[in-house]
């Protein structure tokens, strides 16, 4: 999925940072991974327990985070995951979640290669 993930506002919020000032990205991001791991397992707990509401809450929250660091994949995969929370069908949610994780593992991928060539850059 070439498009799964969208650099650009990351890299406009680092264009527009001060030099020497601390790494805005690097913080945004490690925000995202904490709190999309806290999600997933919520998401995951949500299907166990049979708990719609819980699912509509948790995954309307990692659609959010999703979007604000560009990561299309999981904020649709999100959107859908809501739906069902709405809808009552929690335990249907148990492919997308797989599915989920899956993005999820492939966004923080290039996430990192993108903090390690900005780290990089930086020195």
């Amino acid at each position: 999925m070439p498009d799964d993930v969208d650099f650009g506002p990351l890299l406009e919020l680092r264009r527009l940072q001060s030099p020497g000032a601390p790494d805005v990205v690097a913080r945004i991001l490690n925000r995202f991974f904490g709190e999309s791991a806290e999600r997933l397992a919520a998401l995951r707990h949500a299907i166990e327990v049979d708990d719609a509401p819980l699912l509509e809450r948790s995954a309307h929250a990692l659609k959010g985070i999703a979007g604000t660091v560009g990561a299309h994949t999981v904020g649709d995969l999100a959107v859908r995951l809501e739906h069902l929370g709405r809808e009552g069908r929690a335990r249907d949610g148990a492919p997308l979640v797989m599915e989920l994780d899956s993005a999820l593992s492939r966004a923080r991928a290039k996430f990192e290669r993108l903090l390690e060539t900005n780290l990089d850059d930086r020195t």
